[in-house]
């Protein structure tokens, strides 16, 4: 599936200030380091790389399914599709998480701190001005009470510009 331009841009600023956030911490981990507080090693710098593209393509992956769900005309097929989605990605990120602190070749904050940088990029992006959300084409997009629905289905429409106005319920 080729995603929409306006999804491209959005994983690109995603992925660009992912890097930053993560060049960021390794900065940190260096300072810290220096004054003897933690140590700095390929522990660090393994955990935060793998961490960064986990939280990547999590990102990516909302993007993919919500261009996805947009075709399908069933509207229980969307609804699982979105909820099968949302499960297998947060399954994904547990289980990097649980890997993270358990195997020795990571350091287990600078490996999960990562998941959390989209959002840091989000709140930079809005807090510059360099992002404005789009306006909401009519009533809301969902409004069945999944956690899917919840949470990130009306993210994709006012967060990365895609428009599912053809799901409603």
């Amino acid at each position: 599936m080729k995603l929409q331009p306006e999804s491209k841009k959005e994983l690109t600023r995603i992925a660009c200030g992912t890097a930053i956030c993560t060049a960021a911490l390794w900065v940190a981990f260096a300072a810290l380091h220096l004054v003897g507080w933690v140590k700095f090693d390929y522990t660090v710098v393994l955990g935060s790389l793998i961490g960064a593209a986990v939280a990547i393509g999590n990102f990516a992956g909302i993007c993919i399914v919500c261009q996805k769900v947009i075709d399908e005309q069933d509207e229980k097929r969307r609804k699982a599709t979105l909820q099968a989605s949302y499960n297998v990605r947060m399954l994904l990120q547990a289980v990097w998480i649980i890997v993270s602190i358990g195997a020795p070749c990571f350091q287990p904050f600078a490996s999960v701190l990562p998941l959390l940088f989209p959002r840091v990029t989000i709140y930079y992006l809005q807090i510059t001005g360099k992002y404005k959300p789009l306006a909401p084409a009519g009533p809301s997009t969902c409004q069945s009470d999944t956690p899917c629905c919840r949470g990130w289905i009306s993210s994709c429409t006012t967060t990365w510009g895609i428009t599912l106005t053809s799901i409603s319920p």
